[in-house]
């Protein structure tokens, strides 16, 4: 078996009983994993015997033809989820299902849990439905037998209404496939005795990534055989918000005695200075196997972590190197990437790479100004300037829900067509009580929802005279009900929130910097803003994304932004250790993705809710030996050129141009002045300075009786 060093060959040779492969990044894995089954074929085990189990179909797609080219043989590699559909399309009847069960996606399922809230409670409440779910699929996911075990008696009772009635539709949900596997084993063990003697040989790749439902059911598979091995690496779990359980590779030895254990150290994809800092960042984490990656492609050059006075400059001096590489070493945009911790943060990046015309892809995600979030609050704006929107109405009347359907719209619509008058002044002729030559049936829900919209929309027409933008776009947030809204799927919460953040942001930036701010300037600036429209027909595009997207992929030219405390590791992860570490994880899977280049760079102050504020750098730069970076910022440097329109970049350390109404506005303001701002609410000016960020106040805020340093440039205050 040649192209395999000694520890490959090792994994490779060691068909009989468990095997742990730790296979750091970049080290050949898959080409283990195929050499591996190969040998198992060669020495007379049939291909039916074999079963690879992995997490994505693309991965298992490009596995099993590596092992077709090399063998001529079909081996079943799937992904956990499509082995337990195989499972119960050949023996769910076994638990009371028909075999020709249907799959409830999420739409489905929710809809079924609200049946389900309203025949225990006789409520028709949305509310719950999003919170159940998720409550039941993570139970699902630690095991069936602990549901219900703590969450009180009215989700057992919602639970068990929700599974009985799946089963009296033939139905099962994404969770199912592997629960009532799980579920079949434990009840049916001649069933389980069947799949074992039918797989004697398993293979799981990417094991670090396991859950505990994933864990038990590879567990049951090979009880009798023990034939199990299992390639992953602790270092790169960065899945836990998943429920993968990093346990599952740490305990393998405790789990299966007499295991064997394989490196793999040598690293085929990175020069050995970013898998040097790479190895030392990591090693700060003390619960993981100890290897030593290495690579003999030569020392490379050595890590460059950029400090940039704020975040719109960190971006353009990424599109300066992007462009450097791309011209001066012909390195294609897509074999380069800038990574963020957040969705939130693509968004001053792509504005920076439009403006350059520079063509870029959002991998594994929206455009900033595509995302669902970032439409609702626009739509919500576009009402405010005109009632004659009719797509803005209807994507903002049910949010939240007014119980007005598409039925009802379209008549709405009808209707002011008739009255010669827009949807919206119709609606307030409803809520009026004015005589309507074509009124509309409404129930009295509908008028309530109806009289409620219209009061939040003159509302926010009211304060937009006299309101910043920024704080008229937070305002549009707040008023509309929109948090609350946004509450209903914990899951996406917290990234949607950032998302609104950066909006708020960009409405505050785009002030400073245009002469004449207006609403409907700034919803005009953001319509043009479509990666179609300044990429079309580009094939080579530069990738952005964010770093959990990365796992799995490798770039010649890598950018990680964001290197901030409370960013990179994330806020969340302040108050855990456990989560620090995955957050360290999560940077060491970022930086190992790099061949040739990297760059960290990270912003002394970021614009956050159009508030500018000091950021710290992360820790993890600190925890990244000297030896192997070098440090930069502060120093101007040219513009690239450029075949994308470059001739505008801006240079590194810019004399800031503020508008002239700007600058009206901020000299004016002095020692003891009273101020309003959107967040803080109001304040009194306590110190005026000139410092590197520009004039800056220093204000006390009655709000909170906190003081706190803003820019002048960004601040948006209003004088009182």
């Amino acid at each position: 078996m040649g192209q395999l060093n000694s520890e490959q060959q090792r994994a490779v040779d060691t068909l009989d009983g468990p095997l742990l492969v730790l296979a750091g990044a970049g080290s050949g894995k898959t080409r283990v994993v195929t050499f591996r089954i190969a040998n198992l074929l060669n020495r007379g085990v049939h291909s039916s015997q074999i079963l690879g189990l992995t997490f994505t179909n693309k991965a298992a797609n490009e596995m099993k033809e590596r092992v077709r080219q090399q063998t001529m043989n079909d081996v079943l590699i799937c992904t956990f989820h499509s082995l337990g559909v195989r499972i119960l399309r050949e023996s769910i009847h076994h638990l009371g299902y028909k075999n020709t069960f249907v799959i409830y996606d999420e739409d489905d399922a929710d809809k079924l849990l609200k049946i389900c809230i309203k025949e225990l409670t006789g409520a028709d409440t949305k509310d719950a439905v999003k919170e159940l779910r998720n409550l039941i699929s993570s139970a699902k996911n630690n095991g069936i037998e602990a549901v219900g075990s703590t969450q009180g008696t009215f989700f057992n009772n919602v639970f068990a209404l929700y599974q009985a009635k799946l089963k009296e539709f033939n139905g099962v949900d994404y969770d199912d496939l592997l629960a009532l596997p799980v579920k079949l084993f434990s009840e049916h063990p001649e069933i389980l005795a069947f799949y074992q003697a039918r797989w004697t040989h398993l293979l799981i790749d990417e094991y670090q990534d396991t859950n505990a439902l994933q864990y038990k059911l590879v567990n049951f598979l090979v009880e009798k055989s023990r034939n199990l091995c299992v390639v992953g690496d602790p270092d790169q779990s960065i899945y836990s918000w998943r429920g993968a359980n990093i346990n599952n590779i740490l305990n393998f030895e405790k789990d299966y005695p007499g295991a064997v254990v394989v490196r793999l150290n040598q690293n085929y994809r990175s020069r050995s200075n970013i898998i040097e800092a790479a190895n030392a960042l990591i090693q700060r984490n003390p619960n993981r196997y100890e290897k030593d990656l290495w690579s003999d492609l030569g020392a490379g050059e050595k890590i460059k972590i950029y400090r940039a006075d704020n975040d719109r400059l960190e971006a353009v001096y990424a599109a300066q190197r992007i462009v450097e590489h791309h011209q001066q070493e012909d390195i294609p945009l897509k074999q380069m990437v800038v990574f963020y911790r957040t969705n939130a943060q693509s968004r001053v990046f792509e504005d920076c790479l439009l403006q350059r015309r520079i063509p870029y892809v959002i991998v594994g995600g929206l455009s900033f100004y595509q995302r669902r979030e970032i439409k609702d609050v626009l739509a919500w704006l576009r009402m405010v300037l005109s009632g004659n929107d009719f797509i803005a109405f209807t994507r903002t009347i049910n949010l939240p829900k007014r119980g007005l359907g598409d039925a009802t719209l379209d008549k709405l619509n009808l209707a002011a067509a008739q009255e010669q008058c827009s949807v919206l002044e119709y609606c307030e002729k409803v809520v009026s009580g004015s005589p309507l030559a074509s009124p509309v049936k409404l129930t009295s829900k509908q008028k309530e929802g109806i009289q409620d919209y219209v009061q939040i929309i003159q509302s926010l027409r009211t304060v937009s005279v006299d309101m910043s933008l920024p704080a008229l776009v937070t305002a549009a947030i707040d008023q509309t009900g929109y948090w609350k809204y946004l509450e209903e799927d914990q899951e996406s919460m917290v990234d949607r929130k950032e998302n609104l953040n950066a909006l708020v942001s960009k409405a505050a930036e785009w002030t400073t910097v245009t002469e004449n701010p207006t609403l409907s300037g700034f919803l005009e600036e953001l319509s043009l803003k479509s990666t179609l429209d300044e990429t079309e027909g580009q094939d080579d595009r530069l990738n952005l994304m964010t770093i959990h997207n990365g796992k799995g992929l490798e770039f010649a030219v890598t950018v990680i932004a964001g290197m901030e405390e409370d960013l990179f590791p994330h806020i969340n992860s302040r108050e855990e250790e456990e989560r620090v570490e995955e957050e360290r994880r999560l940077c060491y899977v970022g930086m190992t993705r790099a061949k040739e280049y990297l760059y960290l760079s990270y912003a002394t102050s970021r614009t956050i809710w159009g508030v500018t504020r000091t950021q710290r750098p992360s820790r993890f730069l600190k925890e990244i030996p000297v030896e192997y970076v070098e440090r930069i910022g502060g120093v101007g440097m040219p513009a690239a050129k450029s075949s994308y329109n470059y001739s505008k970049v801006t240079p590194l350390n810019p004399t800031k141009v503020v508008p002239k109404a700007v600058q009206e506005q901020v000299s004016a303001l002095s020692i003891n002045d009273l101020v309003f701002h959107s967040e803080f609410g109001v304040g009194c000016i306590k110190q005026v300075q000139n410092g590197s960020a520009g004039l800056t106040y220093t204000i006390f805020f009655s709000k909170d009786n906190k003081e706190r340093s803003l820019v002048a440039q960004y601040a948006n205050l209003t004088r009182l």
